[in-house]
């Protein structure tokens, strides 16, 4: 609270292919600052996250402190503040999407077309290892 954050893409690679969805490799670099003041101009050092493209199961995976964290996501649907910041990065690794508002009518309806059924968990799981979602 108080401050300001933003993610930057910097690209995707796929890891595996699964049966309902593709898992990349993600790499991103983020920066934050107080609020009412001005962004700094730099960037953190890039980090690697995954994210898994499913209209079923999609998520947002990351590891802190040896413990690996998936964010099941309702693209479309109902999100949370926890992992609001994650919807950016999903569309923009699998629908090249870079907003500006992810969580519009538009964005909705595009979900639902897309095959979203905007009725999927929301929710931090914790797992053994990144394949682990494509299970």
């Amino acid at each position: 609270m108080g401050e300001c954050w933003e993610s930057k893409f910097l690209g995707k690679a796929v890891l595996k292919k699964g049966l309902d969805g593709t898992l990349y490799e993600v790499k991103t670099a983020s920066r934050s600052w107080p609020m009412d003041s001005q962004p700094s101009s730099s960037f953190e050092p890039p980090r690697v996250s995954y994210v898994y493209c499913s209209t079923t199961k999609p998520a947002y995976i990351f590891k802190v402190d040896d413990i690996i964290y998936a964010h099941r996501l309702n693209l479309g649907g109902e999100y949370f503040g926890y992992n609001q910041s994650d919807y950016p990065i999903y569309w923009a690794t699998c629908h090249d999407s870079f907003g500006p508002d992810f969580f519009s009518d538009e964005m909705t309806e595009r979900a639902k077309k897309l095959g979203y059924s905007l009725d999927l968990p929301s929710e931090q799981i914790e797992l053994k290892d990144v394949l682990d979602i494509l299970n």
